[in-house]
């Protein structure tokens, strides 16, 4: 997918965006379309249209895992084990004050905001191509 050269205007939406999964794109978008009435740049709408796939699949992965640890925790011997491995994953603290879970998410939000900050499109294996079918 071919663009012209981003705005830092855009580069920094796009950034905010990806920090917080997709809240303050989903705000630029709104404001851009219904108060200025102005048309978003193509690199802006591949990010901001990312930045909520990403957002509804960690919302769906969450409620998911809830339903499932909810699950699996009652099987004997089973579940104890289940749950030690949440506790691990999910609880302990291994990078100051955040789970190994936090810490991948922040590594990969810091991957993909310094992407954007530098005017490329930043790519995951199966979120892009989700991305460029809903992008055409």
């Amino acid at each position: 997918m071919r663009h012209s050269e981003p705005s830092l205007f855009e580069r920094l939406i796009s950034v905010g965006s990806y920090l917080t999964l997709g809240f303050i794109g989903m705000i630029w978008f709104l404001l851009n379309a219904v108060v200025l009435k102005k048309p978003n740049g193509k690199y802006l709408i591949y990010n901001l249209i990312q930045s909520f796939i990403l957002s509804i699949l960690y919302a769906i992965f969450t409620y998911a895992y809830d339903i499932f640890i909810g699950l699996f925790i009652r099987i004997p011997y089973i579940g104890n084990l289940f749950l030690k491995g949440h506790i691990f994953l999910f609880e302990t603290p291994v990078f100051n004050t955040m789970s190994f879970v936090n810490f991948i998410l922040l590594l990969l939000m810091i991957y993909l905001s310094s992407i954007a900050l530098f005017g490329r499109l930043p790519y995951i294996p199966f979120i892009t191509d989700v991305t460029k079918k809903a992008f055409r």
